[in-house]
């Protein structure tokens, strides 16, 4: 398979997703296309926000250049992660960029999401590589840099 047509492979990136077979084909797809050097997969927001928990007091820690959001998730949905990202650390939050990866096509879905300044996108299931195109072109847009502490 040809790779993505990207300025740089992202080392690092995340899947929420309680959907154990979304992250599988969400994970092969960013793999067949070199978007990532790694992938780390939650099942469960509340262990996605205990990682970045961590990574404020870890200060070698690489943080995910993108996280792929899902907004119907138990316990802590997506919209509930977008506001307890909020209160992260600027470490974090100025690091990384989420893209909400979902199977919504409720037009007040992307409406509150796109006031979100975290956001990057909102794309529908399942991820593609024109999707990966798009992302990096807007990161390298948006002159996004990885800023070190």
């Amino acid at each position: 398979m040809t790779p993505l047509n990207i300025r740089n492979t992202h080392p690092l990136v995340m899947l929420v997703d309680d959907s154990s077979i979304d992250n599988f084909v969400n994970k092969k797809v960013i793999s067949r296309y070199e978007f990532a050097t790694t992938v780390l997969e939650f099942t469960k927001a509340r262990d996605a926000l205990k990682y970045l928990l961590q990574l404020n007091a870890d200060t070698e820690a690489t943080i995910p250049a993108v996280m792929f959001l899902d907004l119907d998730m138990p316990e802590i949905n997506g919209f509930e992660f977008l506001d307890a990202f909020s209160l992260l650390s600027e470490k974090v939050r100025r690091n990384m960029k989420i893209v909400i990866l979902t199977s919504s096509i409720n037009p007040a879905d992307m409406e509150f999401c796109s006031k979100n300044k975290s956001v990057l996108t909102f794309l529908h299931k399942p991820l593609m590589k024109n999707n990966l195109e798009s992302i990096d072109a807007m990161l390298s847009e948006k002159s996004f840099k990885l800023v070190k502490y």
